[in-house]
């Protein structure tokens, strides 16, 4: 899928391991898309399909593999943001 690039939205977490000790880890709250920078194709555009801006996202590096192939990662199915989806679906 040309022109799109995947994004995810983190959660912080911090999880105590020992005393003193902690682990500041994050993990995926969702999984957006956002249209390509019509100037810097490999870059998203300024927000994403569902509207979020995508200066508070992380690129993720999945491209899907082939047409008929999901636009998220597969491993984070139940996490891609729905709105996105519609978007994407209604171009």
């Amino acid at each position: 899928m040309s022109g799109v690039v995947v994004l995810v939205e983190l959660e912080s977490s911090t999880e105590v391991l020992d005393a003193g000790e902690v682990d500041v880890g994050a993990r995926i709250r969702w999984v957006h898309a956002a249209p390509a920078d019509p100037d810097v194709p490999d870059d998203p555009g300024p927000v994403t399909f569902c509207g979020i801006d995508t200066g508070d996202l992380e690129r993720e590096s999945y491209q899907p593999s082939g047409p008929g192939e999901p636009w998220y990662p597969p491993s984070q199915r139940t996490r891609r943001c729905r709105e996105c989806e519609a978007a994407l679906r209604a171009l």
